[in-house]
């Protein structure tokens, strides 16, 4: 990853917001209007404030790649552990799964506006794909699954 300075910040946030409206409403959401209804607001101030962060790391701090999963790591113990209070990433043994499971969402959220700003997506298609298949099955089972 080699930051390109400023003008890609502003990108950056851009698809991070889009990906945590499109991402966050499919997989904690289940693609139901209530779920904005629900939050409001608050939704508004996590899908910016997360891809302004990141921006910041990234863009500003320089954080390696590394730093970055670290980051993101802390993220998912924040918002999944502490606001969210999300039973598979606490619950043993929901958390075997939940956990490799939340790290794939966040990744593709951390990630994805980077590979696209700095033109990378294609570099990093395995991994992408990977990942947009995770996301879409999560979506998918909290759409879909369970009783609700």
């Amino acid at each position: 990853m080699e930051p390109q300075g400023r003008p890609t910040t502003i990108p950056y946030i851009l698809y991070g917001f889009l990906l945590w409206v499109i991402v966050d409403w499919g997989t904690a959401g289940g693609f139901r209007l209530s779920y904005f209804i629900e939050h409001g607001p608050l939704l508004l101030v996590f899908y910016l404030g997360f891809p302004i962060a990141f921006a910041y790391l990234i863009f500003q701090r320089h954080w390696s790649q590394r730093k970055l999963l670290l980051a993101t790591a802390a993220a998912i113990l924040l918002v999944e552990a502490i606001f969210t209070g999300n039973p598979f990433v606490l619950s043993f043994p929901l958390m075997l799964v939940g956990i490799p499971l939340a790290f794939c969402v966040y990744a593709a959220l951390t990630y994805f506006p980077l590979w696209i700003v700095n033109g990378e997506m294609g570099k990093h298609k395995v991994i992408a794909a990977i990942l947009s298949l995770v996301v879409v099955a999560v979506a998918c089972l909290t759409t879909f699954g369970g009783s609700g």
